[in-house]
């Protein structure tokens, strides 16, 4: 009898052990990226990145540091839906979101407050927006590889999108959801508009002309393909958002898996800055899916399901 105790025993411990095992496994992933962090390891990444931040110091220093990174998010009250993206209007001083599930377009105070809800009929799935100057604002939708310039009209209200003027981009290849367009950002100073392909394989584009499209004086859309500028940030292994600034141009590309935002030159290309989103936190952001800037330099990040962070510029 006492052996077959000892062999029970023996199993039961077995089975708690696999268990243990497994569940550390789940939370170490699902909360903490544990996976990312052994793959950059393994694959060199963390060198690469450690390089590529040492570049970036000799050639003038790292644009963001000193940026604050809140431990604590604030939870959007009120907020139906999860958030998919995230831009900044000066004009009214505000950011508007899009979240979906229902889809919908979300006036946002800087402080994280809910403001306004405009519900969207005709794109069931948005993964980005971008403030195209005045009451304009421009939605991709991943999955179709469209974007749709719209008006935001000055009351909460439903808004058909259904007849507005779109783009069908046909140089992507994903027509999955999360392999598809996942993220907008608008310079209106120079009439760039950059769209980023979130991975498989990670892509960045850029449209200019869009914004005198209509006008007699316009020369046309030009679409460049810019994903080379991607050659030197492979640790940033996917784009969850896109962003430019508004005063320099650059560029702020946001990586969820990676948990960092990485600034290009909007011109060249070249790295000018690289912002850890966990280094001061006790786990990883949730899934941060939208960036914005402001004409100030803050940064704004939401994250699914309904989280807002503020980042005061130095």
């Amino acid at each position: 009898m006492s052996d077959l105790v000892k062999f029970l025993s023996k199993i039961l411990l077995a089975c708690l052990l696999v268990i243990t095992v497994g569940w550390a496994t789940y939370i170490g992933v699902r909360y903490y990226h544990a996976e990312q962090v052994a793959y950059r390891w393994i694959s060199g990444l963390a060198a690469k990145q450690a390089e590529w931040e040492k570049k970036i110091k000799d050639q003038g220093g790292n644009t963001l540091t000193g940026y604050s990174t809140p431990n604590q998010p604030q939870a959007v009250q009120g907020l139906e839906g999860k958030f998919a993206g995230l831009t900044y209007d000066p004009l009214q001083k505000r950011l508007w979101g899009v979240v979906n599930k229902p889809s919908a377009i979300v006036a946002i105070s800087t402080d994280g407050q809910l403001l306004a809800t405009y519900p969207v009929k005709g794109m069931s799935d948005i993964n980005g927006i971008a403030w195209m100057g005045g009451n304009r604002v421009a939605l991709v939708n991943g999955k179709r590889n469209r974007v749709v310039l719209t008006e935001v009209p000055p009351t909460p209200q439903t808004l058909d999108v259904t007849r507005s003027f779109a783009l069908l981009l046909r140089f992507g290849q994903g027509e999955d959801a999360n392999q598809g367009f996942n993220g907008l950002g608008y310079d209106l100073k120079r009439d760039r508009l950059y769209i980023a392909k979130e991975h498989s394989p990670r892509a960045l584009y850029r449209i200019s002309g869009l914004n005198y499209l209509q006008s007699p004086d316009s020369r046309g859309l030009r679409i460049e393909n810019i994903s080379h500028w991607l050659d030197d940030v492979p640790f940033a292994t996917d784009l969850s958002s896109v962003e430019a600034d508004p005063v320099n141009g650059r560029v702020f590309l946001l990586s969820e898996e990676s948990q960092m935002i990485i600034q290009l030159d909007g011109d060249s290309g070249q790295g000018r800055g690289m912002l850890s989103l966990s280094a001061s936190r006790a786990k990883p952001m949730p899934r941060p899916e939208g960036i914005a800037t402001d004409d100030s330099g803050n940064l704004y990040i939401v994250s699914e399901p309904n989280l807002f962070y503020r980042l005061k510029k130095p």
